[in-house]
């Protein structure tokens, strides 16, 4: 049976998978190389996805990384970083969109359900028009809360209306469609080069 709302994650889903030659150009400018960039980064990242502010998460990034700028240096690096990292996560994967609108159109409704910083949400809003393109949309870092904690589905499901079996989930982590499958959502695990035919597949 076609389920009544789609749910999709952002990142490796609505997207193409993080831009290498944007982490690269991170690490050059840490001076690190992209292994030690990618460790830190990702090392304190679900605290920036559930509010963390950007200075703090980045402070710690560089803290980690044996980097301490201060002052105007901390800001501007900052600045660029935060620049960088969002157009790491803006590789759009078109037909997915494309999915989605059709599946709209024929009477479905759709949610957008991200860990996700501000810069990220502030960009796909002017951008892509998250508001007018999706049913329900759910940024962790305004939430307060990151996948896969059940509360963030849920959240997402109230503001669809819908019942967690009459929604398909969509993610490309293991961790978030287990926890989505543990509440009674339909799930599927977005990975490898069959992930667009599987998921058209069920709608």
């Amino acid at each position: 049976m076609r389920p009544r709302a789609l749910i999709l994650d952002y990142g490796d889903v609505l997207t193409h998978p993080q831009r290498g030659e944007c982490v690269a150009a991170m690490a050059s400018r840490l001076g690190v190389t992209p292994e030690a960039f990618g460790a830190a980064y990702w090392r304190h990242r679900a605290a920036y996805d559930g509010g963390r502010p950007a200075v703090e998460y980045w402070r710690r990034v560089l803290a980690a990384l044996g980097r301490a700028p201060a002052g105007a240096a901390l800001r501007d690096t900052v600045d660029w970083l935060v620049g960088m990292d969002v157009a790491s996560w803006t590789a759009y994967r078109e037909e997915v969109w494309a999915l989605a609108r059709r599946f709209r159109a024929a009477g479905g409704r759709t949610g957008f359900l991200s860990n996700g910083i501000p810069e990220v949400a502030a960009r796909l809003r002017a951008e892509r028009g998250l508001e007018a393109a999706f049913d329900a949309v759910v940024f962790s870092c305004e939430a307060g809360v990151c996948k896969p904690d059940p509360r963030i589905f849920r959240l997402c499901l109230d503001r669809l209306g819908v019942a967690a079996p009459d929604a398909l989930f969509v993610d490309d982590k293991a961790a978030n469609v287990e926890a989505a499958a543990a509440l009674g959502l339909r799930v599927l695990h977005f990975t490898g080069p069959d992930a667009v035919a599987r998921l058209a597949a069920l709608l």
